[in-house]
């Protein structure tokens, strides 16, 4: 039962915060968002949403947007793994959450949740890590995705040392309907024949679904333990099984050819190289290469289970839909 409260929203026109917003809403929240000047703000009209328009670097427009909130959530955040600009990573991921970070601080905000990701803790040789599993310093990042997360998660950290009444939430690998992440452009080139092939050394990811995630992010806000960080991670499998169970819900085969990981990273630079003067996308590039590489990207959510009383559904019952959505999609494409 919802207790009716104001909740500021960064991020609320995105993948997970549309959804959220939607959920809060239903629940007899009422919503504040930031929103910038161009972005397609219908869905939030239609639920009642009250919107503030500028950037999430923009401190006094947060500081304001703050005024009387019960709650605050930034999901605000670029994430993007390939031929990326850095400056809008660092423009967003990083300075975006040292804004909003200060600016709960100054309005003396109640309560908040800060959206980070198991990509801002560092892989495992073997097992699981958990909350606690942090980049060494001077580690070398997979991605700048991985390297301004990790920097804006030691931040989120550090609030939470000094007393501001922050909870840190870290998804997984989120997929689902809708799903244009990374991830997802992956699932949706092996589905078209695009994907020529995977790496010799696979890497093994944990995959949470999109909704679970706003439930586990709706649990975290009603019962988290301010100071406490959560890992919302789902069922674990290395990536060519993953991808092997929706070639196989969407009737296609998975590529045989392996490459190894020193081949695959010079592939991947050269391509970068193309992609930057032409503008095209390609499935291979030097990041997606480090990303995997080998690379055990397992974290445990034991926390979340016993405190929150949260629970994620597996693979079997969430990638049918997922599946169904990208070929979906594309037969809509091709029937044009």
């Amino acid at each position: 039962m919802s207790n009716g409260r104001l909740v500021f929203l960064t991020g609320a026109t995105g993948y997970i915060g549309s959804r959220l917003a939607r959920r809060l809403v239903e629940r007899g929240d009422r919503i504040r968002c930031l929103v910038r000047a161009s972005s397609n703000t219908s869905a939030l009209e239609d639920l009642g949403a009250e919107l503030v328009v500028g950037e999430v670097t923009d401190a006094a427009t947060i500081v304001g947007a703050l005024d009387g909130v019960d709650l605050a959530i930034h999901l605000a955040a670029v994430y993007q793994v390939g031929v990326v600009n850095r400056r809008v990573l660092e423009r967003t991921n990083v300075l975006g959450t040292r804004t909003f970070l200060s600016a709960i601080e100054r309005a003396r905000t109640p309560r908040a949740v800060y959206v980070s990701t198991t990509a801002a803790l560092a892989p495992v040789p073997y097992g699981e890590g958990d909350e606690n599993t942090e980049y060494a310093p001077g580690s070398r990042y997979p991605s700048v995705y991985h390297e301004t997360k990790a920097r804006a998660h030691g931040m989120a950290r550090e609030a939470q040392r000094i007393g501001v009444p922050l909870i840190i939430v870290c998804p997984a690998v989120v997929y689902g309907p809708g799903d244009r992440s990374p991830m997802g452009k992956y699932v949706e080139d092996l589905i078209a024949g695009r994907l020529p092939g995977l790496l010799t050394r696979d890497p093994w990811f944990s995959y949470v679904h999109v909704d679970d995630v706003v439930e586990g992010l709706i649990l975290a806000a009603d019962k988290g333990r301010v100071g406490r960080t959560y890992i919302f991670s789902g069922e674990h499998a290395s990536l060519s099984d993953f991808l092997g169970r929706v070639a196989e819900l969407a009737g296609k085969r998975l590529p045989r050819l392996r490459f190894p990981v020193g081949l695959a990273r010079v592939t991947g630079s050269a391509l970068d190289v193309v992609s930057r003067i032409t503008g095209l996308r390609f499935p291979i590039s030097r990041e997606a290469v480090e990303v995997g590489a080998g690379h055990r990207w397992l974290h445990s959510n034991a926390r979340a289970r016993e405190e929150l009383g949260w629970n994620p559904r597996p693979l079997s019952e969430g990638l049918p839909e997922y599946v169904r959505w990208f070929v979906d999609q594309r037969a809509r494409r091709r029937g044009r």
